[in-house]
């Protein structure tokens, strides 16, 4: 049996580690940002670094990868010679891809194995390698991945009438060359379009540039187009989206306040709001059992109208937690000369004026429906 011996077996490991780039702690690379947005058409940055022993002379070479991994693709080669005499490192520069790839720093002791590569194409998308070598070995080596952007990525929180809120765009900044320049739009349902200039805040990374935009929205901005704009110089790329505002208006009770003998009464309770709020409860006088069996209509219908019913009818809904109330006093007569008003509203509002329709106040919170309105009909004894 033949005995290997322990120096054998130490060179066996050694080499081993060479090949695998498993070396030592000495050999080390590091991406910052480990993956890079770029945009089509402009340069991207990958910033590297790396260290090496002292007494390593590495080659630099970045490899590009194909979708199952492999990475044997040589796009380009930076060449340590060294020249024995001198003792001095001498670089052979091999670019292969048509010379769209520039490594920052040729002089390798300066640790810096940062590239850029031009007019970014979507073919680009793909993982990149590092190799660091010495004597043809594969020393060591680490992978970088470069993705394609074609639009700004905005952010927007729910928003609510009246309340702060603060809406972000933020722009991948491959290129040192190119730095974004970020703008604001927003254009509203009557389709005016206003360039947003204040309130706007930039943050500036090694990679991205951040615009926040703060908003206080009305019910006006519901279904408005928000849009953000970047121009990398005469390269553009934007994005937009619909805002949604929480928002509840004034609830109004809409009909005729007096109404002669015979003729019939119609009123509707109304309030717009997003989202809608629940289907209105009427009362008549404080009595709401009246009409539970009329509460899947949308007006209130009284034919044939009498004495008996002049008073004050209210109606109630429901948004999320809050109780929207509208009340109005209904004057039946029999002379014309004879009309008077005397309209009532939830606590807290003021009367108003004679006229042919009634808008109540209620205690609400911001937020948007169409006019969903309960309707009931019928004829009512409300005499006791």
């Amino acid at each position: 049996m033949q005995i290997i011996s322990r120096c054998t077996i130490l060179f066996i490991l050694k080499l081993n580690m060479l090949c695998t780039g498993q070396e030592n702690n000495d050999w080390n690379i590091t991406f910052n940002p480990p993956e890079v947005t770029a945009v089509a058409g402009l340069c991207a940055l990958i910033s590297c670094t790396f260290t090496y022993p002292d007494e390593a002379k590495p080659n630099v070479r970045w490899n590009e990868c194909n979708k199952k991994g492999n990475c044997k693709n040589e796009i380009y080669n930076l060449r340590n010679v060294k020249e024995e005499r001198e003792k001095v490192g001498k670089l052979e520069k091999k670019e292969i891809k048509s010379g769209r790839i520039e490594m920052l720093e040729s002089d390798l002791t300066k640790n810096n194995c940062s590239i850029i590569m031009k007019n970014i194409r979507a073919e680009d998308k793909k993982e990149y390698m590092l190799r660091l070598e010495e004597s043809g070995r594969n020393t060591y080596n680490l992978t970088v991945k470069i993705t394609i952007q074609d639009e700004p990525k905005m952010e927007v929180p729910l928003l609510s009438e009246g309340q702060e809120a603060n809406l972000t765009c933020s722009a991948p900044f491959p290129c040192p060359e190119t730095p974004p320049e970020i703008t604001w739009w927003i254009k509203t349902r009557g389709e005016n379009i206003t360039d947003l200039k204040d309130n706007i805040i930039l943050t500036i990374s090694k990679s991205l540039y951040l615009s926040t935009l703060t908003l206080t929205p009305t019910s006006d901005l519901h279904n408005a187009t928000v849009a953000c704009e970047v121009s990398y110089g005469s390269k553009g790329i934007n994005t937009s989206r619909t805002l949604e505002v929480m928002y509840v208006k004034t609830p109004q009770i809409l009909g005729n306040d007096n109404v002669r003998e015979g003729d019939t009464l119609s009123l509707s309770c109304t309030v717009e709001s997003h989202p809608p709020s629940s289907d209105p409860v009427w009362s008549f006088s404080g009595i709401t059992n009246i009409f539970m069996n009329q509460t899947s209509t949308k007006y209130l219908t009284i034919a044939n109208v009498g004495k008996q019913h002049a008073g004050v009818y209210s109606c109630m809904r429901t948004y999320g937690n809050k109780t929207l109330n509208a009340s109005i006093t209904i004057d039946v007569i029999r002379d014309t000369n004879e009309l008077k008003v005397n309209k009532t509203f939830s606590p807290g509002s003021e009367n108003m004026p004679l006229n042919n329709t009634t808008k109540t106040t209620g205690n609400t919170q911001n937020l948007h429906t169409a006019d969903n309105v309960c309707l009931f009909q019928g004829n009512y004894d409300f005499a006791n």
